[in-house]
C-alpha cells in the first residue's frame, strides 16, 4: 500500500492579524517523506518538497529473505493535477530492472469499449530540481490516456527485463483527442539506460534539463510542447541491440507546434543513421538554435504530415 507521510513545513507562534494578511512564503511545502526510503506518493493537490534522497537496490545475501519487503511503488507516484515537487536537490535512485522514478498515468487504458464516465484531466504537474536514475524503466512517466492503443512501448524488451507501464493513447491523427495537461519537467538530470522520459498530453514543458539516456531517449507525444534550454546525452545502439528503438534522441509524434529550441544534443555510442530528433504526424514544428555533436543528423520526418521550420537563433 503506497502511503505518504508529511508534515506541514510552517510553524511558530501566533501573529497579528495584520501579520497574518501577508502571503505565505514561496518556499512554503509539505515535506515528502518515508521511513523505509523508497518512495513517496501524492494524493492531493498541493505544493511538496522531498525531504531526503530515495533509493531503491536490490537485496543480496541474507538481507534477501522470503517474506521480507521490498519495493514496488515509483519512486515518486502523483495522482492529482495541480502539483508542484520540489526535490530540493535530492536524488532519486532505483538500481533495480523494475524501479520506476517519477510516475502519473491519468486517464484509462481500457479497450474494450465498454461505456464509462470520463475522467477529469489531471492538469499541471510539475517536478523540479533534483536528479532521477533508473535502469531499464523510464526515470519519468508522465502521460494523460483516453484509450490503449499505443503500444509500441509497452512491454518492450530492455535487455533481459521489460519497460513496463507504457501504454499510451493512439490519437489515430486526431490532434483534438488531446486535452490540455500542462506537465512540466525543469531543472533535472534525467538518466536512464535506454528511454529516459515518456510523456503524453498537450502543453507540456521540458526545460534546463540534463537528459543521458540511449536510443529513444526521449518519446514525447501531444501538441503545443516547448522543449528549451535542455542538454540531451544518446548513447546510440545498433536498433537491434535496443529493442527495436530507433537511433534517435528526441522522439516527437502528434507535436503539432512544437517549439524546440536552445538544446545541446550530444550523440556518442555507435550513431550510424543517427539523428537528435524525429518528428511523426508534427506539422509546424519550429527548431531554433539547437546544436549536434557527434555523427548525427539534427532532425528527419517520418511521415509527410510532419512539417519543420529551421532557425538558427530563437527570435
Amino acid at each position: 500500500m503506497r502511503q505518504l507521510f508529511f508534515a506541514a513545513c510552517l510553524g511558530g507562534a501566533a501573529m497579528p492579524a495584520s501579520a497574518q494578511a501577508a502571503p505565505a512564503p514561496a518556499q512554503a511545502c509539505l515535506p515528502l517523506v518515508n521511513p523505509r526510503g523508497w518512495s513517496v506518493t501524492v494524493f492531493e493537490p498541493g505544493n511538496y518538497c522531498l525531504g531526503h534522497d530515495l533509493k531503491q537496490v536490490p537485496r543480496t545475501g541474507w538481507l534477501r529473505l522470503p517474506h521480507a519487503t521490498i519495493p514496488h511503488e515509483a519512486m515518486i507516484f502523483v495522482g492529482p493535477g495541480n502539483v508542484t515537487i520540489d526535490m530540493a536537490g535530492h536524488s532519486a535512485v532505483a538500481a533495480i530492472d523494475y524501479g520506476k522514478g517519477m510516475t502519473h498515468l491519468g486517464g484509462t487504458t481500457r479497450t474494450d469499449g465498454a461505456p464509462r464516465a470520463p475522467r477529469e484531466v489531471a492538469r499541471a504537474i510539475t517536478l523540479r530540481n533534483g536528479s532521477i536514475r533508473t535502469t531499464v524503466q523510464a526515470a519519468v512517466v508522465m502521460a494523460h490516456r483516453w484509450n490503449g492503443e499505443n503500444l509500441r512501448l509497452s512491454n518492450r524488451p530492455m535487455g533481459a527485463s521489460f519497460l513496463v507501464g507504457a501504454e499510451l493513447s493512439d490519437a489515430h491523427g486526431d490532434l483534438t483527442r488531446y486535452q490540455n495537461t500542462d506537465y512540466v519537467l525543469e531543472d533535472l538530470t534525467l538518466t536512464s539506460d535506454q528511454i529516459v522520459v515518456l510523456m503524453q498530453g498537450k502543453r507540456n514543458i521540458i526545460r534546463r534539463c540534463r537528459i543521458i539516456g540511449g536510443n529513444g531517449a526521449l518519446n514525447l507525444f501531444g501538441p503545443d510542447l516547448v522543449f528549451e534550454n535542455n542538454e540531451i546525452v544518446m548513447t546510440a545502439r545498433s536498433p537491434a541491440q535496443a529493442g527495436g528503438e530507433p537511433q534517435v534522441a528526441l522522439y516527437v509524434e502528434d507535436g503539432r507546434n512544437a517549439r524546440i529550441r536552445n538544446n545541446r544534443f550530444v550523440i556518442k555510442g555507435q550513431p550510424d543513421g543517427a539523428v537528435a530528433m524525429a518528428f511523426k504526424n508534427s506539422a509546424g514544428v519550429v527548431l531554433e538554435g539547437n546544436t549536434v555533436e557527434g555523427k548525427a543528423g539534427l532532425y528527419r520526418t517520418v511521415d509527410e504530415k510532419s512539417t519543420v521550420q529551421v532557425r538558427a537563433v530563437t527570435q
